[in-house]
């Protein structure tokens, strides 16, 4: 099969190479927009049996894809994000190639552009949807986004995954507060709501310290640190797991979002995790949440140690399927379709209101 993406890097990158991992016995290809050298070590965490560079305007991004689809003969195209999943649906069609799409968070959703912006995107999305096999969403609301109207494409979910098992309890009752943030600084990640929540828990927490996972816009970048936050660049995935299990906070501080790995990261290294109260954080209690203009739940996390422990146990039950046999299930149902009902019971034998994992549904 041939991954097609416009940047192998962040969390889309972290996502595909998860893909290899969960499937090893199919042969994965990537086409990307990027050199392969990744951030941190994340190229070698994927499994390629090759790898291919597409570059210049879209149009040659187009010509490029088609180029190798006729060259490697792939029983799935699956394209990643916004510009892979145009490149790709404009070079091939459904009818000749089982094409598939994960958003990884439709562009439509971004709250830094116009709503005309917004607009547009949404339009181009449904276009496109009308050549599409199969949409492989990462979250319940992104399943729920993808029943486009004539599309005839079945929806699946396929779960973002952390390691099954993970360094934590490095932290020590002696050590000061330690809050962190992470992703690539983008107006997505929005690292000044990030400082904010800093600023204000350090008005009520003496010494506490703070750190950014990941790197990007220098100047907010520059923000940061002259606040006293240390932001570490990329790391290899296994010491940015070290450095995450060091927490006793994790904010994660995205203004509009697919499924964020480093959530369910933070959640497998028994780190209590607050989220914005985003649509696509809509199955997330209020308590897993934080406001944007309070610490409350920050500071019950950091002064109460039941309250820590209840919010991991919180996140660790909404995560139970996100597991690498679960993503492997739903890749295999993704990628080998089957007829399928138009809706699956739950445990109890009533209707689903949300798709079960590695279970699809009629569009």
């Amino acid at each position: 099969m041939l991954h097609v993406v416009q940047k192998f890097s962040s969390g889309v990158g972290s996502a595909i190479a998860q893909y290899t991992r969960s499937l090893p016995t199919a042969e994965h290809h990537l086409l990307s927009g990027t050199a392969v050298d990744g951030e941190g070590d994340l190229a070698e965490q994927a499994r390629f049996a090759g790898t291919y560079e597409m570059g210049g305007s879209a149009l040659a991004k187009v010509r490029r894809v088609r180029q190798v689809v006729r060259e490697l003969r792939p029983d799935v195209v699956h394209a990643h994000s916004s510009h892979g999943g145009a490149y790709a649906r404009l070079a091939v069609s459904s009818r000749a190639h089982h094409l598939v799409y994960t958003p990884h968070c439709y562009a439509f959703e971004r709250r830094d552009i116009s709503a005309p912006v917004r607009a547009a995107f949404w339009v181009t999305e449904a276009l496109l949807a009308l050549n599409t096999s199969v949409f492989a969403a990462c979250a319940p609301r992104e399943w729920a986004l993808s029943a486009w109207a004539g599309s005839g494409a079945q929806r699946y979910l396929v779960p973002n995954i952390a390691p099954e098992t993970g360094p934590g309890g490095r932290r020590t009752p002696s050590d000061a507060p330690l809050i962190v943030g992470g992703g690539r600084l983008s107006p997505q990640k929005d690292p000044a709501f990030f400082l904010r929540q800093v600023q204000q828990l350090r008005a009520v927490v003496p010494g506490l310290r703070a750190t950014w996972l990941g790197d990007g816009d220098r100047e907010s970048r520059r923000a940061l640190e002259a606040a006293g936050v240390e932001v570490t660049g990329w790391l290899p995935r296994g010491g940015t797991l070290e450095r995450l299990a060091e927490a006793d906070l994790y904010l994660h501080s995205a203004l509009w979002e697919g499924f964020p790995l480093m959530v369910a990261e933070a959640v497998a290294v028994h780190v209590p995790t607050l989220v914005r109260p985003l649509p696509s954080f809509a199955d997330v209690p209020r308590g897993l949440t934080m406001a944007e203009d309070g610490v409350a739940a920050a500071l019950a996390c950091l002064r109460d140690p039941q309250a820590a422990a209840g919010n991991v146990a919180q996140w660790s039950w909404l995560l139970r399927n996100n597991t690498s046999a679960g993503q492997r299930d739903a890749l295999l149902d993704v990628y080998l379709p089957r007829p399928a009902p138009s809706v699956l019971p739950d445990a109890a034998g009533s209707p689903a209101k949300l798709p079960r994992v590695g279970g699809p549904r009629l569009a």
